[in-house]
């Protein structure tokens, strides 16, 4: 026997969506324009599981999910079929299931999913890693402070006068030298810059990697603006220009053209400002980091001044 809805109670379903999920146990709450909840797929310590401003699509992006509420049930391995989701989905939502011999079903048109993927273990650095970072850290310091010539080669490499440097050193993230040269300190990884412009790669991690934006612990909760730039070098010119000196905004920096989609929701709420380059592969990058930002922050656009 196959079910038989007519359209507009197939629609009337994809927009109970919200009601579906929280049924089901997921408790949302508003922000902006969006409904944002813990995944129920995943262990979600940090919500990373919104219903979209449209009310009929919902996604997780650690899990890679995407899709509207008979893809919700199937994703949850409460169904295995369309018939089984539309089922499954006006049971929950107290809906009559009509069975008629030759009726049949099309399902609403979605973007095709992909299977959930198993959330990564937390990433964690080595003693003598860790070591290393601190290391490069207090070499920074030092020669800072005890007027190393290295330093103030650096500042020149980078345009960049010595207060903003000593201002961006501060916090988990921060500078360090390493291999006789400036490197970026994360909590969790050191990202060492190589002198040579012409060198290839130009930048290594020497130990770990990002499992944050550089400077992300600036934060706070008065921030309304973010701008994130494409690289470090970017970021501190952008302090320099002085985007932070009323309180309101922080400059932080994605680890090149990459970026994590775990970190989207760490964006909710906040006006986003994209300082990628103007070049092919920056570009390619603004678009797809702000389609991971558009479902939580409060704003997404992309930088419209002078590059930094």
């Amino acid at each position: 026997m196959k079910t038989n809805f007519s359209s507009e109670t197939l629609e009337d379903m994809r927009h109970r969506l919200p009601e579906y999920l929280t049924k089901l146990g997921v408790e949302l709450r508003k922000q902006g324009t969006r409904l944002v909840g813990r995944c129920p797929a995943h262990e979600d310590s940090h919500p990373s599981f919104a219903v979209f401003p449209n009310g009929t699509s919902c996604g997780c992006f650690p899990c890679d999910f995407k899709g509207d509420v008979f893809s919700v049930s199937e994703w949850l391995g409460r169904s295995d079929c369309f018939t089984g989701a539309l089922r499954d989905v006006a049971s929950v939502l107290g809906i009559s299931v009509p069975e008629q011999p030759a009726g049949t079903v099309t399902r609403p048109t979605t973007p095709p999913q992909r299977p959930a993927k198993a959330p990564e273990p937390p990433f964690t650095l080595a003693d003598a890693d860790r070591e290393k970072i601190h290391a490069a850290r207090l070499a920074w310091t030092d020669g800072f402070h005890g007027g190393n010539p290295l330093v103030d080669r650096i500042a020149e490499s980078l345009t960049i006068d010595r207060e903003t440097l000593r201002y961006a050193a501060w916090g988990q993230c921060g500078l360090g030298i390493s291999n006789g040269w400036l490197a970026y300190a994360y909590p969790q990884g050191l990202k060492w810059r190589n002198p040579d412009t012409q060198a290839k790669p130009r930048f290594v991690w020497l130990v770990g990697k990002a499992t944050q934006p550089w400077r992300w612990e600036w934060l706070r909760p008065e921030t309304q603006t973010i701008y994130l730039t494409e690289s470090e070098s970017d970021c501190m010119a952008l302090i320099a220009a002085g985007l932070e000196a009323d309180g309101t905004a922080v400059c932080c920096a994605s680890p090149g053209t990459s970026f994590a989609r775990e970190w989207a929701p760490m964006f909710s709420n906040k006006r986003v400002i994209l300082c990628f380059d103007s070049d092919t592969a920056g570009q390619a990058a603004a678009v797809k980091v702000a389609e991971m930002l558009v479902p939580f922050a409060a704003a997404v656009s992309n930088w419209k001044g002078p590059k930094p």
